[in-house]
């Protein structure tokens, strides 16, 4: 199983990225909400998103619009990460499983993973 992060921060989605994939976890990331939905429209398990609200083309609130749309996708938890400082009502608003503000901090961020996954390889 893989954690998906949608994020447009090109850097902020590879730091990511890196520190997940150092404790173990599968990440994969997509730039916005539509890459999303095909990513996870592609067949392979995904355990968590990573979502950002504030994006080009598709962002957060349409991206989940369209999630729990689709039966497939629906029960996929969605942790909000974001800079807006409404992060929590955002979270509520789309009825997600939690959220983190940005700059994200590492440990509250594998607290929240660690909640709905293991990694694949833990870290020694």
């Amino acid at each position: 199983m893989r954690i998906l992060i949608v994020e447009d921060d090109e850097a902020l989605a590879e730091a990511l990225t890196s520190l997940l994939e150092d404790e173990g976890y599968r990440a994969i990331h997509v730039p916005d909400g539509r890459s999303a939905l095909a990513e996870l429209r592609s067949g392979e398990k995904t355990s968590v998103i990573l979502l950002d609200m504030n994006m080009p083309g598709m962002n957060g609130w349409q991206f989940r619009e369209e999630q729990v749309k689709d039966e497939a996708l629906a029960a996929i938890p969605i942790l909000v990460c974001t800079a807006d400082a409404r992060a929590e009502d955002d979270a509520r608003k789309i009825g997600a499983a939690g959220w983190l503000r940005k700059p994200v901090d590492p440990a509250r961020l594998l607290e929240a993973i660690g909640a709905h996954c293991r990694p694949v390889h833990p870290s020694s």
